[in-house]
């Protein structure tokens, strides 16, 4: 992670989650993240299984020029460009595992670089992960200055992050359908545990 915020983000969120796979939603306090509310987003799987902004802040409602809350997951990405990040919020949401993108804000001939968190959460105890907290924030710093509005954004690379916050590489291009399985056994192999 470029960014501190983003570390700050991460931190927290693993300390809530404790020795479970995800912390509950109620758990988060808007408070201990006040500065950094603006940079975060909640995105949740509806029953249509259509990924929805539960909420965005003003920052990422501010880059695109427009309010995210309600709209699909798939409008803040170039078009054509939304499949893969949806898989991954999806891998995200069914492995419990958190993950981290370098994406590209891009403006036309402009691209500007910025990277996106997503941490699974619950909305009860006892079930499995619902939606996704997600942060957007660009990966220098002090911020640079993007030329606004974005149109969309465009997938880079990403990897699932473990408890530490260490990447996990995973490819930064094709298909990617049973990775997820694949790294989770690698990961539980390598912490000494069996799936």
């Amino acid at each position: 992670m470029r960014n501190k915020a983003s570390r700050a983000i991460f931190d927290y969120w693993a300390n809530l989650r404790g020795d479970r796979a995800a912390p509950l939603r109620t758990e988060i306090d808007p408070v201990a993240l006040r500065h950094l509310l603006p940079h975060l987003f909640i995105v949740t799987t509806e029953a249509s299984g259509l990924l929805t902004f539960r909420l965005a802040g003003t920052r990422i409602c501010d880059l695109f020029d427009r309010e995210f809350r309600g709209e699909a997951f798939a409008e803040a990405w170039l078009e054509n460009e939304y499949r893969q990040p949806a898989e991954i919020v999806q891998n995200v949401i069914h492995y419990e595992r958190p993950a981290y993108l370098e994406v590209l804000a891009s403006n036309g001939d402009l691209r500007h670089a910025y990277e996106m968190l997503l941490l699974p959460i619950r909305s009860a105890e006892g079930n499995g992960s619902d939606r996704v907290l997600g942060a957007l924030l660009p990966q220098g710093q002090p911020f640079p200055t993007t030329e606004l509005p974005v149109s969309g954004l465009v997938l880079e690379s990403w990897t699932f992050l473990v408890e530490s916050g260490v990447r996990i590489d995973a490819p930064p291009s094709g298909d990617h359908h049973g990775f997820g399985e694949a790294l989770l056994r690698r990961l539980f192999s390598s912490h000494g545990q069996t799936s």
